[in-house]
């Protein structure tokens, strides 16, 4: 089963920045500047949190997570521009 969580950071240290917001985006899409959506299997959840804290400087940053539940995430309401789909088949650059 898989869960979906909402994630955010403030980070003071542009290196420490890039190392989360590529765990993140390794793990999900971004969806503002500091604002991830994840969808992890069971499991996950708890070795992300270990590896996003062995990231940060807990004195100078810090980061925030919220669980989605299905029926949440489908009342979401997004205005604006919409977010990028992923690609469906190979990219190539």
């Amino acid at each position: 089963m898989k869960r979906r969580w909402v994630v955010s950071y403030d980070i003071a240290s542009p290196s420490r920045r890039r190392r989360v917001v590529q765990c993140l985006l390794d793990h999900g899409e971004r969806v503002q500047e500091s604002v991830y959506e994840l969808l992890l299997r069971e499991g996950e959840w708890g070795v992300l949190c270990g590896v996003l804290n062995g990231l940060i400087d807990p004195v100078e940053d810090q980061w925030r997570a919220w669980p989605l539940c299905e029926a949440d995430h489908a009342d979401a309401i997004q205005l604006g521009l919409p977010s990028p789909e992923p690609p469906t088949h190979a990219v190539v650059v």
